[in-house]
């Protein structure tokens, strides 16, 4: 008798067991969240997922890859609930009155490179010369026309721009010698080098803030739902302390979703990104704002005259701030 009981009891506790697990799996709030690119720039997001710990805050993620500025088109429909994206991009889509709120910012720089034919030595070599962009209106095409103008070079009169498309496909170009130069993120930069394809001018290093890396939201989800996005952010937070806590996570996170397989790839990529790019805390920079909405401005009116403070909201990383969640995971 007494082993019958102790069964029951066994099978019983068992059976709770698996209750409360499904209880709490179902308690897991769906959240779905949109990234532009396979590309090491959202490197915190992936290392958060790939930690488990956007589970750990209690949610169920849906990680949505939405190439390049249809992200935002997906995000303002309402298809998504937080994306990563480059603060150009959705300030592009602010400015005309789309409902998009940076809340963090992992990477404040740019990740590319004006690279071009070993013949060309200095900036004022390039006039008469071809260069090409991904397309008009894009960060490429963003980015460099201010920095033609700094050269005393007039876009369009003195060097030509034209549209090619893809990042590898402008390396190809300028490697065979179609065009003198074009505008190459990294990783595609890497292998433009293995290309003999040389950098004239390398936009991480120019001193000119424009964060790559951000965190937006739509002011109305970020009133309806506050506590979820400081949730998000807490697990994005923490996240970016395992980053940069352990190697082989991020390494593991980075071959899982950025486009990577090769291991010494991988390992170069994981050094690069945690020694100089990303910030251990993910603090708005407004600067970063204000340079990205005068570089948008130089083809949209609608950008002139706007303030960073306009686009970004800065409360929930203040809140995590002064409850001292960060100082936790950072003291």
């Amino acid at each position: 008798m007494t082993t019958l009981r102790n069964i029951a009891c066994a099978v019983f506790l068992v059976g709770s067991f698996w209750l409360a697990f499904d209880g709490e799996s179902a308690t897991l709030a769906p959240l779905r969240v949109g990234y532009p690119s396979p590309s090491a720039s959202f490197y915190p997001l992936f290392a958060t997922k790939e930690a488990g710990l956007l589970e750990k805050y209690g949610f169920d993620p849906q990680m949505v890859y939405v190439q390049g500025v249809q992200l935002v088109q997906v995000h303002v429909s309402g298809q998504l609930d937080l994306s990563s994206i480059s603060s150009v991009v959705y300030l592009q889509a602010s400015v005309e009155g789309a409902d998009l709120v940076q809340i963090a910012s992992s990477i404040d720089i740019q990740l590319m490179k004006l690279m071009v034919q070993p013949s060309i030595s200095k900036p004022q070599d390039l006039k008469g010369k071809t260069i090409a962009v991904t397309r008009f209106g894009s960060l490429t095409d963003l980015l460099v026309r201010p920095a033609l103008r700094n050269w005393g070079l007039e876009p369009l009169k003195d060097v030509k721009l034209i549209q090619i498309g893809r990042m590898p496909d402008i390396a190809t170009a300028i490697a065979q010698k179609s065009v003198d130069g074009g505008v190459i993120s990294f990783p595609t930069s890497v292998q433009a080098e293995k290309m003999n394809i040389k950098t004239l001018l390398d936009f991480a290093e120019s001193g000119f803030d424009i964060p790559a890396t951000t965190l937006v939201i739509s002011r109305r989800y970020g009133k309806a739902n506050r506590e979820v996005v400081l949730r998000f952010l807490k697990a994005y937070l923490e996240g970016t302390k395992r980053l940069f806590t352990d190697r082989e996570l991020g390494i593991r996170a980075l071959r899982k979703y950025g486009g990577i397989s090769d291991r010494e790839m991988l390992t170069s990529t994981y050094d690069l990104f945690t020694s100089r790019y990303i910030k251990k805390i993910p603090k708005i920079n407004a600067k970063g704002v204000e340079n990205s909405l005068s570089l948008i401005a130089e083809s949209n009116a609608k950008a002139k005259g706007r303030k960073a403070e306009e686009f970004i909201d800065g409360s929930f990383m203040d809140e995590l701030e002064t409850t001292g969640f960060i100082k936790s995971l950072w003291p």
